[in-house]
């Protein structure tokens, strides 16, 4: 039976009750410290039905995981309908990750500060595709119509907000942070942006 068949079978009551689990112990300790047992507890379940449709704490773990990155696409896709201006678009995909962190704490900390991650890169939730390519071809849009750095692959333009903004996020949750992080958007893509601006679009603006 596939992986995908066992989570059709969870009751999605349970899987609600699993899901707060599973933020409420991984953002609160460190990975190694939970165990299935525990989150079998926790969630008022058997531990052999936790073992029935995950096989291993990093297989629950992950799942949910791409399931909070799916959800986090839905946002920017939503977000992004209607927009025409590249650089409009880079911001306002900036603004969506900070707003989906923000709003859920629990699910930074996890994502990251908790995630074990070489065993995470192991794993095909790690590629994160959809929200991936959705950004990547931004910024490919972006070097197609002149305004961003050709000289520059957009992997790594991608590589460089994504840096950016988990350095800053892992700041604020790290210092226990109470200001607004989506209040930092337009100073980020100020950043980002001169970082990846085509040197020559931007002579161009200045003659």
């Amino acid at each position: 039976m596939s992986q995908t068949n066992k989570k059709k079978m969870l009751d999605p009551a349970t899987k609600v009750a699993l899901e707060a689990t599973v933020k409420e112990l991984f953002s609160s300790k460190d990975f190694h410290q939970v165990n299935m047992r525990q989150i079998a507890q926790k969630t008022g379940i058997g531990l052999n039905t936790v073992y029935m449709h995950y096989e291993s704490k990093e297989q629950l773990l992950f799942a949910f995981i791409n399931e909070w990155i799916k959800r986090l696409d839905n946002q920017l896709v939503e977000h992004l309908q209607g927009l025409e201006d590249v650089k409009e678009r880079i911001r306002k995909t900036i603004w969506v990750i900070l707003d989906f962190y923000e709003k859920n704490p629990d699910i930074s900390a996890i994502v990251i500060m908790t995630v074990p991650l070489k065993t995470w890169m192991a794993d095909e939730t790690f590629k994160q595709k959809d929200l991936s390519t959705r950004i990547i071809d931004i910024l490919r849009e972006g070097q197609a119509k002149g305004l961003l750095d050709p000289n520059i692959a957009a992997e790594f333009m991608f590589d460089i907000l994504y840096g950016i903004i988990h350095r800053f996020v892992y700041m604020w949750l790290y210092l226990k942070r109470k200001d607004s992080l989506t209040s930092y958007t337009n100073m980020y893509i100020d950043i980002i942006w001169r970082a990846i601006e085509n040197p020559a679009a931007g002579k161009k603006m200045q003659g």
